[in-house]
């Protein structure tokens, strides 16, 4: 059985930050590290059974995001230390020597923003793609923003699912663009998205997919991308291990937990999606009903926009979005002011200004984020907890304090 998603006195409603190990996961990796302890790079026995359980690993994660796992053609997955080296060594690692352009936007984790900034360094083109009015990607748009690039490469950076609203993004919508500009590559980030969403890496139009699977009940510590057997790809940490690509032994029962955790996760997507979007629903109706009793009226960022279940951002007219969270917090509730990344900024996320959200509105939307192991008795706790915590707000703006 899944643990509780609360602990002690507290609601914890910040799943799209990290989620609790499963103990499924737990166990696969304690039974790993007992036997798989030496370094899978030695040729001895101990050395040759930790290369079987990671490459084993490598091989049921591939096969889960839809990549190829046999052949000429066989898709590559290096394991890196989370998605934000994941994001890097794409972005990084794609990047030919001559200048190209980049293309990213707000939806994206400030990873990859920061790579992007690091090429327009070494002299790439970057461009920041705006927005439609869904808070996706306009194939149209993009292919404007490399109109440019002549015979110079170009890197798009996607984000599937975004990690502060939910909105998903349509990779269908944008994948003529490769076959638009022959040699276009494009990264797609779906942190936020492998728990949810079926994931068909050989089929679509990404040429490197990242992922981390502490989004869904497996460890931190460890991430992935997968990368197409054809792209070329420049290591950040070069050595022997992970196919050349990145140097440094192997942490084989963090790699087993991630199989493990993903394997669980698609197993379940079904019946997951439909409790987490029941709950997500009941959130949104009833966190709304509280706002508007205690005089704050709130709306929810891209509610008729395509949203992964497991996330809503709210914006509420009036209430400081940090001094809400701290509130929230004492009251036992565990929200977010945006990705876990970016909790020390003051600025609110990027993609709140993306979308067109007022800038005096931008400073008052938190979000809150969802996982199976939530129960209907933890919302229930949670809305009673933030009604007394509007009213507080209510009382202390009457009172002008």
């Amino acid at each position: 059985m899944p643990p509780p998603a609360s602990s002690g006195d507290f609601v914890y409603l910040d799943h799209a930050a990290a989620t609790r190990l499963r103990p499924e996961v737990a166990a696969a990796m304690d039974k790993a590290a007992a036997v798989a302890f030496a370094n899978p790079s030695s040729p001895h026995a101990a050395g040759r059974l930790a290369k079987r359980l990671l490459e084993e690993s490598r091989e049921r994660i591939l096969g889960l995001v839809g990549g190829r796992t046999a052949g000429a053609h066989r898709d590559r997955l290096i394991f890196t230390s989370g998605a934000t080296e994941a994001n890097r060594l794409a972005v990084l690692g794609l990047a030919e020597e001559r200048p190209g352009w980049i293309a990213t936007s707000a939806r994206d984790h400030a990873s990859l923003r920061q790579a992007a900034a690091d090429l327009e360094r070494r002299g790439w083109q970057a461009s920041h793609i705006p927005l439609g009015t869904t808070g996706s990607l306009d194939a149209d748009v993009v292919s404007q923003a490399f109109a440019g690039a002549g015979t110079s490469p170009c890197l798009l950076a996607v984000t599937t699912v975004c990690g502060q609203t939910g909105i998903r993004e349509d990779l269908d919508a944008i994948a003529g663009l490769a076959a638009e500009r022959p040699g276009t590559l494009i990264h797609a980030d779906a942190t936020q998205a492998a728990a949810w969403e079926a994931l068909d890496f050989a089929r679509g139009p990404a040429t490197s997919l990242a992922l981390a699977p502490h989004k869904f009940g497996g460890p931190r510590g460890i991430g992935g991308l997968v990368v197409r057997a054809a792209a070329t790809l420049r290591p950040l940490t070069p050595g022997p291990q992970e196919l050349g690509l990145r140097g440094g032994t192997e942490a084989v029962s963090l790699a087993v937990g991630f199989a493990c955790g993903l394997e669980l996760a698609v197993a379940e997507r079904s019946t997951a999606t439909l409790h987490v979007t029941s709950l997500r629903q009941r959130f949104e109706r009833e966190f709304l009903a509280a706002t508007a009793a205690a005089g704050f009226p709130a709306t929810v960022i891209g509610k008729d926009c395509p949203r992964s279940p497991h996330v809503t951002a709210v914006a509420i007219t009036g209430v400081d979005r940090q001094t809400l969270v701290m509130a929230a917090d004492l009251e036992g509730v565990c929200l977010a002011t945006g990705t876990a990344c970016a909790s020390g900024s003051s600025e609110p996320p990027a993609i709140l200004a993306a979308l067109g959200i007022d800038a005096q509105l931008r400073t008052s939307v938190v979000r809150a984020s969802f996982s199976p192991t939530l129960t209907d008795e933890d919302m229930t706790r949670a809305i009673a907890r933030l009604k007394s915590v509007f009213a507080r707000l209510r009382r202390s703006a009457l009172l002008g304090s």
